[in-house]
């Protein structure tokens, strides 16, 4: 059987996927894992497969699908596929060979350590994280959010939470696939669909809000990708992190933007 590959690019997205499997404790049903995990390497898998790019902040329960993803659909580009980051707070406790196993295929990214405790310590552990994320969405020109960890009352920041504002705060255009569970569930309850600058009506934000079927989350995200102009001409961030110059980088003057630069330790 031969599969005929469609007439569409996605070459223009860089597509940070913010989320986490929850902790059991906070599933709203059984396997909730299956279906978060099956809708990452879906919307993973079909978006390289079309020349889009994934940015993801290194979550364990994630990473592995999307580097798998990214060797079945995009080995060989001129440029990876997929660029994580990551805060020193957990990078410092990684080997060469760890290293080895994400950059054959992945920009990887380190973030500098803010404060002078470990990942244990909130206080530590948030400023680190917010520091982390900074980076993470200046490497990405659409937003799309799953699943999540939820720290109720731990002092925790939530990643997606503050993933998802950081983003609204430089523009980006955000979708929420709040029906598998997860934090994501959490913020559609109090988010204006038609404050998200993703150019969906507010029915289809809303079955995106709702619904917990995989294949029909993936399908609305990739046609309105392969097909609305409106969201090209919103995803158009012109500063960005540039790999070359290893920096954050206004595309139209080339000025590097300091205060953001300054979080990054090292690339890969």
């Amino acid at each position: 059987m031969s599969v005929t590959r469609l007439d569409i690019s996605l070459e223009r997205y860089e597509i940070g996927l913010s989320g986490a499997i929850p902790n059991r404790a906070d599933w709203s049903e059984p396997a909730m894992d299956r279906g978060i995990l099956e809708f990452v390497a879906l919307f993973t898998g079909i978006v390289l497969k079309y020349g889009g790019r994934i940015i993801h902040g290194c979550h364990p329960t994630f990473t592995p699908v999307i580097l798998r993803q990214a060797r079945l659909q995009a080995a060989g580009r001129q440029r990876r596929p997929v660029t994580l980051v990551m805060s020193e707070l957990w990078a410092q406790n990684l080997t060469h060979e760890d290293v080895d196993s994400m950059t054959d295929i992945a920009e990887f990214l380190v973030t500098k350590k803010v404060g002078d405790k470990g990942p244990e310590d909130p206080e530590t552990r948030n400023r680190s994280l917010t520091a982390m994320r900074s980076v993470l969405i200046s490497a990405q020109n659409v937003t799309v959010a799953v699943g999540g960890m939820m720290h109720n009352g731990d002092g925790i920041v939530p990643g997606v939470a503050e993933e998802v504002a950081l983003a609204q705060q430089k523009g980006l255009p955000r979708f929420l696939v709040g029906g598998l569970g997860g934090l994501t569930r959490e913020l559609t309850q109090s988010i204006d669909p038609s404050k998200l600058d993703n150019s969906l009506p507010d029915e289809v934000n809303m079955k995106l809000f709702r619904t917990d079927n995989v294949a029909a989350c993936v399908n609305v995200l990739f046609e309105h990708l392969a097909g609305s102009e409106s969201l090209a001409k919103s995803a158009q961030q012109r500063v960005r992190w540039n790999p070359e110059r290893r920096a954050i980088v206004d595309d139209r003057d080339g000025t590097v933007d300091d205060k953001t630069s300054a979080h990054i330790l090292r690339s890969y």
